[in-house]
Protein backbone atom coordinates (compact mmCIF):
# COMPACT_ATOMS: atom_id res chain seq x y z
CA UNK A 1 0.00 0.00 0.00
CA UNK A 2 1.18 3.56 -1.04
CA UNK A 3 2.20 5.78 1.55
CA UNK A 4 -0.59 8.64 0.20
CA UNK A 5 -3.12 5.87 0.70
CA UNK A 6 -2.02 6.25 4.67
CA UNK A 7 -2.08 9.89 4.22
CA UNK A 8 -5.26 10.31 2.32
CA UNK A 9 -6.30 7.79 5.03
CA UNK A 10 -5.59 9.22 8.38
CA UNK A 11 -7.01 13.06 7.25
CA UNK A 12 -10.70 11.12 6.49
CA UNK A 13 -10.53 9.52 10.09
CA UNK A 14 -9.03 13.02 11.82
CA UNK A 15 -11.81 15.42 9.66
CA UNK A 16 -14.75 13.50 10.06
CA UNK A 17 -14.99 13.78 13.73
CA UNK A 18 -13.57 17.75 13.81
CA UNK A 19 -16.39 18.33 10.96
CA UNK A 20 -19.17 16.76 12.91
CA UNK A 21 -18.11 18.74 15.89
CA UNK A 22 -18.49 22.16 13.82
CA UNK A 23 -22.29 24.23 14.09
CA UNK A 24 -21.51 27.09 11.47
CA UNK A 25 -22.95 27.66 8.00
CA UNK A 26 -22.60 24.15 5.95
CA UNK A 27 -23.29 23.21 2.58
CA UNK A 28 -26.68 21.47 2.16
CA UNK A 29 -27.08 18.16 0.65
CA UNK A 30 -26.78 18.95 -3.31
CA UNK A 31 -26.62 16.44 -6.30
CA UNK A 32 -23.81 17.41 -8.64
CA UNK A 33 -23.92 16.56 -12.65
CA UNK A 34 -20.51 15.93 -14.31
CA UNK A 35 -18.57 15.71 -17.42
CA UNK A 36 -14.85 14.17 -16.62
CA UNK A 37 -11.84 13.87 -18.99
CA UNK A 38 -9.46 11.27 -17.73
CA UNK A 39 -5.85 11.59 -18.81
CA UNK A 40 -3.88 7.91 -18.44
CA UNK A 41 -0.38 9.04 -19.92
CA UNK A 42 0.40 12.30 -18.30
CA UNK A 43 1.35 10.94 -14.97
CA UNK A 44 3.88 7.82 -16.68
CA UNK A 45 5.41 10.60 -18.84
CA UNK A 46 5.87 12.97 -15.76
CA UNK A 47 7.99 9.83 -13.83
CA UNK A 48 9.41 9.09 -16.99
CA UNK A 49 10.52 12.65 -17.57
CA UNK A 50 9.62 15.54 -15.55
CA UNK A 51 6.87 18.00 -14.99
CA UNK A 52 8.32 20.40 -17.85
CA UNK A 53 8.98 18.38 -20.39
CA UNK A 54 5.68 16.69 -19.62
CA UNK A 55 3.45 19.90 -20.08
CA UNK A 56 6.27 21.06 -23.23
CA UNK A 57 4.69 18.06 -25.36
CA UNK A 58 1.17 19.70 -25.03
CA UNK A 59 -0.21 16.06 -24.99
CA UNK A 60 -2.26 17.17 -22.04
CA UNK A 61 -3.60 19.62 -24.07
CA UNK A 62 -5.31 17.68 -26.55
CA UNK A 63 -8.92 16.20 -25.86
CA UNK A 64 -9.03 13.61 -28.40
CA UNK A 65 -6.28 11.92 -26.39
CA UNK A 66 -8.84 11.53 -23.27
CA UNK A 67 -11.58 9.32 -21.87
CA UNK A 68 -14.65 10.81 -21.55
CA UNK A 69 -17.26 10.12 -18.50
CA UNK A 70 -20.12 11.31 -17.41
CA UNK A 71 -20.64 11.22 -13.44
CA UNK A 72 -23.23 11.81 -11.13
CA UNK A 73 -22.39 13.33 -7.29
CA UNK A 74 -23.36 13.74 -4.29
CA UNK A 75 -22.73 16.65 -1.98
CA UNK A 76 -22.97 17.68 2.02
CA UNK A 77 -21.70 20.62 3.99
CA UNK A 78 -19.91 18.87 7.35
CA UNK A 79 -18.66 22.15 8.53
CA UNK A 80 -18.08 25.53 6.85
CA UNK A 81 -15.48 24.56 5.43
CA UNK A 82 -15.25 20.77 5.14
CA UNK A 83 -17.30 19.00 2.49
CA UNK A 84 -18.34 15.45 1.79
CA UNK A 85 -19.00 14.20 -1.27
CA UNK A 86 -19.61 10.84 -2.98
CA UNK A 87 -19.69 10.11 -6.70
CA UNK A 88 -20.01 7.62 -9.58
CA UNK A 89 -18.33 7.96 -12.62
CA UNK A 90 -18.38 6.18 -15.78
CA UNK A 91 -15.83 6.68 -18.49
CA UNK A 92 -15.40 5.37 -22.11
CA UNK A 93 -11.69 4.06 -21.61
CA UNK A 94 -8.87 5.08 -23.85
CA UNK A 95 -6.57 2.80 -22.06
CA UNK A 96 -2.79 2.82 -23.25
CA UNK A 97 -1.06 -0.94 -23.13
CA UNK A 98 1.14 0.16 -20.30
CA UNK A 99 -1.56 1.24 -17.63
CA UNK A 100 -3.65 -2.41 -16.71
CA UNK A 101 -2.22 -5.50 -16.36
CA UNK A 102 -1.20 -7.24 -19.56
CA UNK A 103 -3.38 -9.95 -19.71
CA UNK A 104 -6.48 -7.72 -19.06
CA UNK A 105 -6.33 -5.59 -22.47
CA UNK A 106 -8.75 -5.79 -25.04
CA UNK A 107 -11.58 -6.79 -22.60
CA UNK A 108 -13.11 -3.90 -22.15
CA UNK A 109 -13.37 -0.44 -23.04
CA UNK A 110 -15.70 0.93 -20.84
CA UNK A 111 -15.02 1.46 -16.76
CA UNK A 112 -17.11 2.80 -13.64
CA UNK A 113 -15.77 4.12 -10.65
CA UNK A 114 -16.79 4.91 -6.68
CA UNK A 115 -15.20 7.56 -5.03
CA UNK A 116 -15.37 9.21 -1.58
CA UNK A 117 -14.06 12.81 -0.60
CA UNK A 118 -13.77 15.24 1.55
CA UNK A 119 -12.85 18.88 0.05
CA UNK A 120 -11.59 21.71 2.22
CA UNK A 121 -12.56 24.69 1.33
CA UNK A 122 -10.57 28.11 2.19
CA UNK A 123 -13.90 30.35 2.44
CA UNK A 124 -17.44 29.87 3.18
CA UNK A 125 -19.73 28.45 0.87
CA UNK A 126 -21.00 32.38 0.33
CA UNK A 127 -17.74 33.36 -1.63
CA UNK A 128 -18.84 33.80 -5.00
CA UNK A 129 -15.42 31.98 -5.84
CA UNK A 130 -13.89 29.50 -3.29
CA UNK A 131 -10.87 27.47 -3.98
CA UNK A 132 -10.37 23.91 -2.59
CA UNK A 133 -8.36 21.35 -1.65
CA UNK A 134 -9.26 17.33 -1.94
CA UNK A 135 -8.58 14.01 -0.61
CA UNK A 136 -10.25 10.69 -0.13
CA UNK A 137 -10.16 7.18 -1.49
CA UNK A 138 -11.72 5.13 -4.43
CA UNK A 139 -12.37 1.93 -6.45
CA UNK A 140 -13.08 1.06 -10.01
CA UNK A 141 -13.72 -1.91 -12.27
CA UNK A 142 -11.14 -1.26 -15.15
CA UNK A 143 -10.68 -3.63 -18.13
CA UNK A 144 -11.37 -6.76 -16.31
CA UNK A 145 -9.71 -6.00 -12.76
CA UNK A 146 -11.18 -4.48 -10.01
CA UNK A 147 -8.98 -1.54 -8.58
CA UNK A 148 -8.29 0.76 -5.64
CA UNK A 149 -6.75 4.51 -6.02
CA UNK A 150 -6.50 7.27 -3.85
CA UNK A 151 -7.45 10.73 -5.09
CA UNK A 152 -5.62 13.99 -4.28
CA UNK A 153 -6.44 17.30 -5.91
CA UNK A 154 -7.65 20.58 -6.27
CA UNK A 155 -10.66 22.74 -7.48
CA UNK A 156 -12.88 25.71 -7.47
CA UNK A 157 -16.45 26.58 -6.94
CA UNK A 158 -18.44 29.10 -8.13
CA UNK A 159 -21.33 30.01 -6.45
CA UNK A 160 -24.85 31.47 -7.77
CA UNK A 161 -27.66 33.81 -6.48
CA UNK A 162 -30.15 30.58 -6.44
CA UNK A 163 -27.75 28.84 -4.30
CA UNK A 164 -26.42 26.55 -7.38
CA UNK A 165 -22.55 25.88 -7.94
CA UNK A 166 -20.29 25.21 -10.71
CA UNK A 167 -17.75 23.04 -9.63
CA UNK A 168 -14.17 22.38 -11.31
CA UNK A 169 -12.01 19.69 -10.31
CA UNK A 170 -8.50 18.48 -11.18
CA UNK A 171 -7.57 15.09 -9.41
CA UNK A 172 -3.92 13.29 -9.14
CA UNK A 173 -5.82 9.39 -8.89
CA UNK A 174 -2.47 7.37 -7.18
CA UNK A 175 -2.56 3.39 -7.46
CA UNK A 176 -2.84 1.59 -4.65
CA UNK A 177 -3.70 -2.16 -6.20
CA UNK A 178 -2.52 -4.57 -8.81
CA UNK A 179 -5.28 -4.14 -11.29
CA UNK A 180 -4.32 -0.53 -12.50
CA UNK A 181 0.05 -0.05 -12.96
CA UNK A 182 0.06 3.75 -13.23
CA UNK A 183 -1.05 6.36 -11.53
CA UNK A 184 -3.51 9.46 -13.57
CA UNK A 185 -5.19 12.77 -13.51
CA UNK A 186 -8.76 13.37 -14.43
CA UNK A 187 -10.21 16.80 -14.78
CA UNK A 188 -14.13 17.54 -14.24
CA UNK A 189 -16.85 20.11 -14.53
CA UNK A 190 -19.69 19.65 -12.53
CA UNK A 191 -22.83 21.51 -11.92
CA UNK A 192 -24.80 21.14 -8.39
CA UNK A 193 -27.75 21.85 -6.58
CA UNK A 194 -30.23 21.21 -3.93
CA UNK A 195 -31.20 17.88 -3.85
CA UNK A 196 -34.72 18.79 -2.58
CA UNK A 197 -36.87 22.01 -3.37
CA UNK A 198 -39.49 23.02 -0.63
CA UNK A 199 -42.59 24.01 -2.37
CA UNK A 200 -43.82 27.21 -2.02
CA UNK A 201 -46.96 26.87 0.47
CA UNK A 202 -50.37 28.49 -0.66
CA UNK A 203 -51.08 31.63 1.25
CA UNK A 204 -54.41 31.05 2.62
CA UNK A 205 -56.16 34.41 2.91
CA UNK A 206 -58.63 34.54 5.63
CA UNK A 207 -61.94 36.45 5.33
CA UNK A 208 -61.67 39.11 8.36
CA UNK A 209 -65.27 39.66 9.92
CA UNK A 210 -66.79 42.71 11.40
CA UNK A 211 -65.92 43.42 14.65
CA UNK A 212 -68.51 45.14 17.16
CA UNK A 213 -67.07 47.82 19.09
CA UNK A 214 -68.50 47.53 22.49
CA UNK A 215 -68.60 50.39 24.96
CA UNK A 216 -65.85 50.85 27.04
CA UNK A 217 -65.86 51.56 30.95
CA UNK A 218 -62.90 53.21 32.75
CA UNK A 219 -62.99 53.15 36.53
CA UNK A 220 -61.24 55.86 38.61
CA UNK A 221 -61.79 55.50 42.15
CA UNK A 222 -59.70 58.91 43.13
CA UNK A 223 -59.88 61.13 40.58
CA UNK A 224 -56.64 61.62 39.40
CA UNK A 225 -56.72 60.32 35.69
CA UNK A 226 -55.21 57.48 36.58
CA UNK A 227 -57.34 54.24 35.42
CA UNK A 228 -57.93 51.93 38.33
CA UNK A 229 -56.38 48.82 36.02
CA UNK A 230 -52.72 50.92 36.04
CA UNK A 231 -53.13 53.29 39.17
CA UNK A 232 -50.55 51.55 42.05
CA UNK A 233 -52.68 53.92 44.76
CA UNK A 234 -56.02 53.31 43.39
CA UNK A 235 -57.74 55.25 46.68
CA UNK A 236 -55.24 58.00 46.39
CA UNK A 237 -54.45 60.71 44.39
CA UNK A 238 -51.07 61.24 42.80
CA UNK A 239 -48.76 61.95 40.18
CA UNK A 240 -46.30 58.81 40.15
CA UNK A 241 -48.06 55.93 38.74
CA UNK A 242 -51.41 57.18 40.58
CA UNK A 243 -49.61 57.79 43.53
CA UNK A 244 -48.87 61.02 45.40
CA UNK A 245 -45.09 62.40 45.88
CA UNK A 246 -44.61 64.95 47.89
CA UNK A 247 -41.38 66.31 46.88
CA UNK A 248 -41.82 66.03 43.02
CA UNK A 249 -38.67 64.31 42.66
CA UNK A 250 -40.74 61.27 40.59
CA UNK A 251 -40.25 58.76 43.46
CA UNK A 252 -43.88 57.88 44.77
CA UNK A 253 -43.78 58.67 48.82
CA UNK A 254 -44.41 55.20 49.57
CA UNK A 255 -40.94 54.14 47.95
CA UNK A 256 -39.43 57.71 48.70
CA UNK A 257 -37.18 57.26 52.28
CA UNK A 258 -36.32 61.35 51.75
CA UNK A 259 -40.57 62.33 51.49
CA UNK A 260 -39.94 65.72 51.93
CA UNK A 261 -36.51 66.02 50.13
CA UNK A 262 -36.41 65.84 46.30
CA UNK A 263 -33.72 63.09 45.24
CA UNK A 264 -33.08 60.39 43.22
CA UNK A 265 -34.23 56.74 42.66
CA UNK A 266 -30.55 55.26 43.08
CA UNK A 267 -30.74 56.18 46.93
CA UNK A 268 -34.47 55.30 47.17
CA UNK A 269 -35.63 59.08 46.63
CA UNK A 270 -32.94 60.43 49.16
CA UNK A 271 -30.04 63.41 47.52
CA UNK A 272 -26.82 61.68 46.41
CA UNK A 273 -24.61 61.52 50.12
CA UNK A 274 -22.31 63.93 50.55
CA UNK A 275 -20.72 63.32 54.05
CA UNK A 276 -17.99 65.55 54.23
CA UNK A 277 -20.56 68.67 53.02
CA UNK A 278 -18.04 69.85 50.33
CA UNK A 279 -20.44 69.89 47.45
CA UNK A 280 -19.08 66.81 45.81
CA UNK A 281 -21.21 63.52 45.88
CA UNK A 282 -19.74 60.72 48.06
CA UNK A 283 -19.47 58.23 44.99
CA UNK A 284 -17.12 61.23 42.83
CA UNK A 285 -15.26 62.12 46.45
CA UNK A 286 -11.68 60.40 46.36
CA UNK A 287 -11.91 61.96 50.02
CA UNK A 288 -15.63 61.32 51.09
CA UNK A 289 -14.41 61.72 54.99
CA UNK A 290 -12.39 65.13 54.09
CA UNK A 291 -13.68 68.62 52.48
CA UNK A 292 -11.95 69.23 49.52
CA UNK A 293 -12.22 71.06 46.02
CA UNK A 294 -13.50 69.33 42.98
CA UNK A 295 -10.34 70.09 40.91
CA UNK A 296 -8.56 67.86 43.43
CA UNK A 297 -11.31 65.27 43.14
CA UNK A 298 -12.86 65.91 46.54
CA UNK A 299 -9.34 66.00 47.81
CA UNK A 300 -7.77 69.13 50.22
CA UNK A 301 -5.00 70.93 48.18
CA UNK A 302 -1.22 69.97 50.22
CA UNK A 303 -0.11 73.17 50.69
CA UNK A 304 3.03 74.50 49.15
CA UNK A 305 5.29 74.63 51.85
CA UNK A 306 4.39 71.03 52.77
CA UNK A 307 5.47 69.40 49.57
CA UNK A 308 8.53 71.69 49.75
CA UNK A 309 9.41 70.36 53.23
CA UNK A 310 9.48 66.85 52.06
CA UNK A 311 10.89 67.76 48.76
CA UNK A 312 13.83 69.03 50.93
CA UNK A 313 13.71 65.99 52.96
CA UNK A 314 13.98 63.53 50.36
CA UNK A 315 17.43 64.95 49.00
CA UNK A 316 18.43 64.12 51.97
CA UNK A 317 18.38 60.86 52.25
CA UNK A 318 21.74 58.56 52.22
CA UNK A 319 21.99 54.85 52.11
CA UNK A 320 25.68 52.89 53.08
CA UNK A 321 27.75 52.19 49.45
CA UNK A 322 26.38 48.75 47.74
CA UNK A 323 23.53 48.59 50.98
CA UNK A 324 19.75 49.45 51.24
CA UNK A 325 21.30 50.75 55.11
CA UNK A 326 19.91 54.73 56.22
CA UNK A 327 22.52 56.43 57.22
CA UNK A 328 22.07 58.36 60.38
CA UNK A 329 22.28 61.83 59.31
CA UNK A 330 19.15 61.20 56.93
CA UNK A 331 17.30 60.82 60.22
CA UNK A 332 16.46 64.17 61.20
CA UNK A 333 15.10 64.43 57.39
CA UNK A 334 13.08 61.72 57.67
CA UNK A 335 11.52 62.41 61.19
CA UNK A 336 10.38 65.82 59.33
CA UNK A 337 7.94 63.90 56.75
CA UNK A 338 7.31 61.51 60.27
CA UNK A 339 5.78 64.69 61.69
CA UNK A 340 3.96 65.78 58.27
CA UNK A 341 2.32 62.43 58.12
CA UNK A 342 0.86 62.85 61.96
CA UNK A 343 -0.68 66.23 61.24
CA UNK A 344 -2.17 65.33 58.74
CA UNK A 345 -3.65 61.84 58.86
CA UNK A 346 -5.41 61.60 55.56
CA UNK A 347 -2.37 62.04 53.69
CA UNK A 348 -0.50 58.98 51.23
CA UNK A 349 2.99 58.86 50.75
CA UNK A 350 4.65 57.09 47.83
CA UNK A 351 8.42 56.32 48.71
CA UNK A 352 10.23 56.04 44.91
CA UNK A 353 14.08 55.06 44.77
CA UNK A 354 16.22 55.50 41.74
CA UNK A 355 19.69 54.51 40.74
CA UNK A 356 22.46 55.27 38.12
CA UNK A 357 23.47 52.96 35.67
CA UNK A 358 26.68 52.06 36.65
CA UNK A 359 25.49 48.71 37.36
CA UNK A 360 23.76 46.11 36.02
CA UNK A 361 19.72 46.42 35.14
CA UNK A 362 19.39 43.55 37.85
CA UNK A 363 21.25 44.97 40.43
CA UNK A 364 20.16 48.35 40.15
CA UNK A 365 16.72 47.29 40.23
CA UNK A 366 17.10 44.92 43.07
CA UNK A 367 18.82 47.53 45.49
CA UNK A 368 16.61 50.72 44.49
CA UNK A 369 13.47 48.39 45.80
CA UNK A 370 15.54 47.67 48.83
CA UNK A 371 16.09 51.03 49.66
CA UNK A 372 12.37 52.49 48.86
CA UNK A 373 11.63 49.59 51.14
CA UNK A 374 14.03 50.51 53.87
CA UNK A 375 12.72 53.92 53.92
CA UNK A 376 8.74 52.84 53.70
CA UNK A 377 10.06 50.65 57.11
CA UNK A 378 11.76 53.74 59.08
CA UNK A 379 8.12 55.17 58.44
CA UNK A 380 5.97 52.48 59.85
CA UNK A 381 8.42 51.82 63.00
CA UNK A 382 7.85 55.50 63.79
CA UNK A 383 4.16 55.02 63.80
CA UNK A 384 2.60 56.14 60.52
CA UNK A 385 0.17 52.81 59.54
CA UNK A 386 1.40 50.89 56.57
CA UNK A 387 -1.97 51.25 54.28
CA UNK A 388 -0.77 54.56 54.39
CA UNK A 389 2.54 54.15 52.39
CA UNK A 390 3.66 52.74 49.13
CA UNK A 391 7.23 51.92 47.93
CA UNK A 392 8.73 51.01 44.69
CA UNK A 393 12.13 50.64 43.23
CA UNK A 394 12.75 52.01 39.12
CA UNK A 395 16.69 51.26 39.19
CA UNK A 396 17.97 53.61 36.34
CA UNK A 397 14.56 53.56 34.02
CA UNK A 398 13.65 57.31 35.15
CA UNK A 399 17.69 59.24 35.09
CA UNK A 400 17.05 62.97 35.39
CA UNK A 401 20.23 64.17 34.67
CA UNK A 402 22.81 62.86 31.89
CA UNK A 403 24.74 59.52 33.25
CA UNK A 404 27.94 60.53 31.44
CA UNK A 405 28.71 63.09 34.22
CA UNK A 406 29.66 62.64 38.05
CA UNK A 407 27.23 64.83 38.70
CA UNK A 408 24.39 63.26 36.41
CA UNK A 409 24.67 59.79 38.04
CA UNK A 410 24.58 61.88 41.34
CA UNK A 411 21.52 63.30 40.84
CA UNK A 412 19.81 60.08 39.11
CA UNK A 413 20.85 58.28 42.68
CA UNK A 414 18.15 59.76 44.67
CA UNK A 415 14.46 59.06 46.94
CA UNK A 416 11.64 60.92 45.82
CA UNK A 417 9.00 61.23 48.97
CA UNK A 418 5.12 62.13 46.89
CA UNK A 419 2.30 63.36 48.81
CA UNK A 420 -1.48 62.65 47.91
CA UNK A 421 -4.62 61.23 48.96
Amino acid sequence: MKPAFLFTAIIIVLSVPLAYAQKAAKKPGMISYNISLTDYSFIKLVKDSSLGNAIKQKDWLKPGNKSFGLGISYWKGLTSHIDFSGTFTGTLANFPAYFVKGDSIGQANFSTQLDALLHFKLLKDKAIVNPFLTAGVGAGNFPGQFAAYAPIGTGLQFHFNDGAYLIIQAQWRMALTDGITNDYMQYSLGFAQKAKIKKAKKEVVKKEMPVKEMPVIIFDTDGDGVPDSTDNCPIEKGTVNGCPDRDNDGIADKDDKCKDVAGIAKYNGCPTPDADKDGIADEEDKCPQLAGVKENNGCPVIQEEVKAKVDMAAKNIFFAFASADILKKSFTSLDEVVAVMKDNPALQLKIEAHADNKGTFVRNMFWSEKRAKSVADYFIAKGIAAARITYKGYGDTQPIADNATEAGRAANRRVALKLGY
